[in-house]
């Protein structure tokens, strides 16, 4: 099965084609790198050409040399390895004809969760809680799953410490 794979070259991306290609599946990485620009729209009519599916796995985040401006909104935050295994799954597999929800097993503030990354990476910027910040902003609320959703099994500070 051919798969196209938008944000294929980073860091979830670039595990979905590997876990498709050992799966057998022809996954072809689509990024700006390659000549496709989800913002600009370049490239984004042709990188679907011949796949018998997309996944799009695109995100953007807000920040300075000093500072990352984030809002408070409640995320639950899951390993890269887990959403590169489910998206595998879910785009080698039968069709859902529905959504799949799949989330980390903990809930942070996303602000909260921005200064435990930075503070575990040694990362000195300053972490300021911004509810216009980022795509988050848009959202009314949180951002939590279905309660039916699958939960995956890697913690969050586990895989920082």
């Amino acid at each position: 099965m051919k798969i196209a794979v938008i944000g294929g070259t980073g860091l979830i991306g670039s595990q979905v084609v590997r876990e498709l290609r050992a799966a057998g599946h022809e996954a072809v990485p689509h990024a700006r790198s390659t000549g496709v620009d989800v913002l600009g729209g370049q490239g984004l009519d042709e990188a679907p050409a011949g796949a018998d599916i997309v996944a799009d796995l695109t995100n953007s985040p807000t920040s300075d040399a000093d500072t990352v401006r984030l809002p408070a909104t409640p995320v639950q935050p899951i390993a890269a390895a887990d959403v590169a295994s489910a998206v595998a799954e879910v785009a080698a597999g039968a069709p859902l004809n529905g959504v799949r929800d799949i989330a980390g097993p903990g809930v942070f503030p996303l602000d909260e969760l921005g200064r435990l990354t930075l503070s575990r990476k040694g990362d000195h910027r300053t972490v300021v809680t911004d509810p216009t910040a980022g795509m988050f902003a848009l959202v009314k609320g949180d951002v939590l799953t279905d309660p039916n959703a699958r939960l995956a099994p890697t913690r969050y500070t586990d895989r920082l410490a």
